[in-house]
């Protein structure tokens, strides 16, 4: 059995049986003895609550989910090698750091990067890209089951259960899909949408 929510409450139900069944046995109770009684039975309540708030905290993240595509990594070969080299090691340190499963970067109507697991299909923003870069904000879909406006992504990755849309500028964004719902940390989104800055630069280096 593995160490989860579930097993904390069975120990912490097994140890307050267990004082239980001690402060039964007890003849001569002392104050000493009560004293301990009391904080091995508050000692058992806390294990169960702790237990019970990891299994809630565990049943909110989505289970990895089999995703349709290859995995492979595709560039358009007109970019130059430095602006290559900068997307080609930010995108694997995002595979293989967080949670992601694939990941597109869209500029100015061309999608010059897929890595991970990708669609063969082209993929076309819509309106939530748009949104993101418009308003030059990280849009996150922690659960693409319940976005009335999925069909957008279907090209991206069919059937992605999270999505990231981190803006570059105003024509171009990073999208990121993760294997499981909830899957991305605040910690994740924030050094992602610092790597953007840093791409933008790049960009603008290189006048693309």
């Amino acid at each position: 059995m593995g160490f989860n929510g579930l097993t904390l409450i069975i120990i912490g139900i097994v140890l307050f049986f267990f004082q239980l069944v001690n402060f039964i046995s007890i003849e001569n109770m002392t104050p000493e003895l009560e004293r301990a009684q009391v904080l091995s039975a508050i000692t058992s309540v806390i294990i169960i609550l702790i237990g019970f708030l990891f299994k809630q905290f565990k049943s909110t993240i989505g289970e990895k989910i089999e995703l349709k595509g290859d995995n492979n990594f595709i560039f358009d070969s007109d970019i130059p090698n430095e602006v290559i080299d900068e997307l080609a090691w930010g995108s694997e340190a995002i595979l293989t750091s967080t949670a992601a499963a694939t990941l597109l970067i869209h500029n100015d109507g061309v999608n010059i990067l897929k890595r991970g697991i990708i669609s063969n299909s082209n993929f076309v923003p819509g309106e939530t890209c748009m949104r993101a870069i418009n308003k030059m904000k990280l849009i996150s879909l922690a659960n693409t089951k319940f976005y009335p406006g999925k069909e957008e992504f279907h090209s991206f990755c069919p059937d992605i259960p999270s999505i990231l849309i981190v803006p570059i500028n105003k024509k171009a964004f990073i999208l990121i899909g993760g294997w499981s719902a909830k899957c991305f940390t605040k910690s994740d989104e924030k050094w992602i949408f610092n790597w953007s800055k840093k791409i933008n630069d790049i960009f603008l280096k290189n006048n693309i």
